[in-house]
């Protein structure tokens, strides 16, 4: 998706369509309130949505700069240099296959995990399949809670 002054270019498309249909609807005298009330609302709802769109895309945007910025500085002590190759075929690559993997993955790598720490530590095991489950009940509350929209009508 593109991208024009900070708003996506599909976005920027319906803003040059509503007005169109705004000179058009100007135009026309035997307008009923109602239609005009219709077209308002519609317009209204177009940039309720553009808002909820980039409320919500922009906790993706951290993640995924967060992830960049953390494989920067993991590997700091083995990166001889940084390219345009070595970001897109390296960090771009493994960033496009998290956002296209099953969470159940990484849930599941999370409870071995932690299986293993309590094995290490000498701590009492956790009953299977109760570390995944929690930690994506946590998951999804802050992901609901960070992502809850504003503009919803009740």
């Amino acid at each position: 998706m593109g991208w024009l002054n900070g708003h996506p270019i599909f976005f920027i498309m319906i803003e040059e369509r509503i007005k169109i249909l705004s000179d058009y609807l100007s135009k026309q005298n035997n307008l009923t309130w109602m239609e005009r009330k219709a077209f308002n609302d519609t317009v209204e709802y177009c940039y309720q949505l553009e808002r909820n769109f980039n409320d919500k895309t922009i906790y993706l945007e951290r993640l995924c700069s967060w992830y960049i910025d953390h494989m920067f500085e993991l590997y700091q002590d083995t990166i001889d240099e940084v390219s345009f190759e070595f970001i897109r075929d390296i960090i771009l690559r493994k960033l496009k296959l998290i956002l296209k993997s099953s969470p159940e993955y990484n849930y599941l790598s999370i409870e071995n995990n932690i299986l293993a720490l309590d094995i290490r530590n000498g701590n009492e095991l956790k009953p299977y399949g109760s570390v995944k489950e929690s930690m994506k009940l946590f998951v999804r509350d802050v992901i609901v809670y960070n992502t809850d929209n504003k503009y919803e009508t009740t």
